[in-house]
């Protein structure tokens, strides 16, 4: 019986230092301003509000730059616009729906973190954030540099609008994405648009 438990023993340190040398191999996670806080699905809209700097889930992907979180709330990236795809009163524009399988391959089902910049909310209601990817991504500067977004200032939300400037400027002349199969224009509001 001895030799029982001494092999049970024996065989639960093995599993414990496995694990402690497992855990000490990990990478350290990057220091954040705020703690990270994931919300379940269950979590209620009033519990779940925005508290911009804390970790959720996408529960879908819109278009190219909105998603729907996982509290059932709606997010607008802030700084840029994708082609139309899902706007009624618009035809489907070149590039929509390959800025939306972009978008959906950076973040769809993954955990992002946002950051507002002036406004918390857009006139739709959607919250407005710049958004990264957990381990670090800028999710709305990603999809302007591959070229599946434009460079879209809208004040007062407008403190990245020099990089995302930039960015769309490297995108064009190396006919990146949208550059390279659409044609653009000028909407009356000066909003670049594709075809």
């Amino acid at each position: 019986m001895k030799r029982k438990k001494l092999y049970v023993l024996a065989v639960v340190a093995v599993a414990v230092l496995a694990l402690y040398q497992n855990i000490r191999a990990l990478p350290a996670k990057p220091q954040r301003q705020n703690t990270a806080m994931v919300y379940s699905q269950t979590t209620p809209i009033e519990q779940a509000k925005a508290e911009y700097g804390k970790a959720i889930k996408v529960a879908r992907v819109i278009d190219g730059d909105t998603i729907e979180l996982a509290n059932g709330e709606r997010l607008r990236y802030i700084g840029i616009d994708t082609p139309e795809e899902v706007d009624p009163r618009k035809l489907v524009q070149c590039f929509a729906r390959e800025a939306a399988e972009e978008n959906k391959a950076l973040v769809e089902g993954k955990l992002i973190i946002f950051y507002q910049d002036v406004s918390d909310r857009d006139k739709y209601g959607r919250w407005l954030g710049f958004v990264y990817l957990e381990y670090g991504t800028f999710v709305n500067l990603e999809l302007v540099q591959r070229g599946f977004a434009f460079s879209y200032p809208y004040p007062p939300d407008i403190s990245k609008a020099d990089e995302f400037r930039q960015a769309e400027t490297e995108a064009r002349q190396a006919k990146r994405g949208l550059w390279a199969e659409c044609a653009t224009h000028r909407d009356p509001t000066g909003r670049e648009q594709t075809n």
